[in-house]
């Protein structure tokens, strides 16, 4: 049975489909238009501000051999974002090129809700209150390969790793009666875990302007992964105008990651929401 974390990249990858045959099919160079597939070095550096909202599934491990903790908490758009920073970087020659793109991000005071303790779903009587903080950096490296190129656009391979560092800590305010009085958890407490995850990932990234004499541009980019988690996905995709100075869009982003095993400290997270980026080609 297909997952619906699958399912949503197929729809993804579908609605991207008229886009990329577009320009896979439109592939005549302008004369008039610097080419970066000349053959010489070409370049660019976007810095951009992402400002996502956060939700996520995490365990935390209680202390003394306690049972362990699992937190679900809900996305809230903007107002738990305390610090980012953002870069993203390309170089090529010819057909051939590199990709790489830093993200620093850090939430404070996400509300949230336990999901279970030990293995005891929470049921009868609960009453609490969370603060659940996340920050971590997350980087992605990939080679590129240009599948098609031309007036209305490209189409990139890109083929290589993302890493993905978080931290979590865990504050609560907890009362319980119910589930037998099995749940065995102090009132209140503060927990911290971290956690690594480096995946292989697949993927297509380019821009469609189908628009003639036009500086409009319609960026996009999906990747789909695997590895040290159960699997992971990137979509990126916007509206952008080129001018002779460089390149500015405002386009969304989801990334999210899913791991299944009951001892991994990240269960699944998901960072998504709007980015504004200016691009300088040299």
């Amino acid at each position: 049975m297909i997952s619906p974390l699958f399912s949503r990249i197929a729809r993804h990858v579908s609605a991207l489909g008229l886009t990329i045959t577009a320009t896979l099919l439109a592939c005549t160079v302008h004369a008039d238009t610097p080419d970066p597939w000349d053959g010489n070095w070409h370049g660019s550096i976007t810095p951009y501000g992402w400002l996502p909202g956060v939700s996520g599934e995490t365990r935390f491990q209680l202390p003394n051999n306690g049972p362990s903790v699992s937190t679900k908490s809900d996305n809230d758009l903007f107002n738990t974002l305390s610090g980012a920073f953002m870069l993203e970087g390309e170089l090529r020659k010819g057909n051939w090129g590199m990709y790489g793109d830093i993200d620093w991000v850090k939430f404070s005071d996400e509300k949230g809700r336990f999901t279970s303790i030990g293995n005891e779903r929470i049921g009868g009587d609960a009453s609490l209150d969370t603060r659940w903080g996340i920050k971590g950096g997350m980087v992605n490296f990939a080679g590129l390969y240009t599948l098609a190129h031309g007036g209305q656009g490209y189409v990139d391979l890109l083929f290589g790793g993302r890493y993905l560092w978080l931290k979590g800590n865990l504050d609560w305010n907890f009362s319980a009666t119910g589930n037998g009085n099995r749940l065995d958890i102090q009132n209140s407490g503060h927990l911290d875990n971290q956690t690594h995850v480096t995946d292989a990932i697949i993927g297509i990234r380019g821009r469609w302007t189908p628009f003639d004499n036009s500086g409009w541009y319609f960026p996009y980019y999906v990747d789909v992964g695997a590895g040290d988690s159960d699997n992971t996905y990137q979509l990126n995709v916007g509206v952008g105008y080129a001018f002779h100075w460089g390149d500015l869009a405002l386009s969304y982003r989801d990334v999210e990651y899913h791991e299944s095993a009951d001892e991994k400290f990240l269960r699944k997270v998901q960072l998504s929401g709007p980015s504004f980026s200016y691009t300088w080609r040299f």
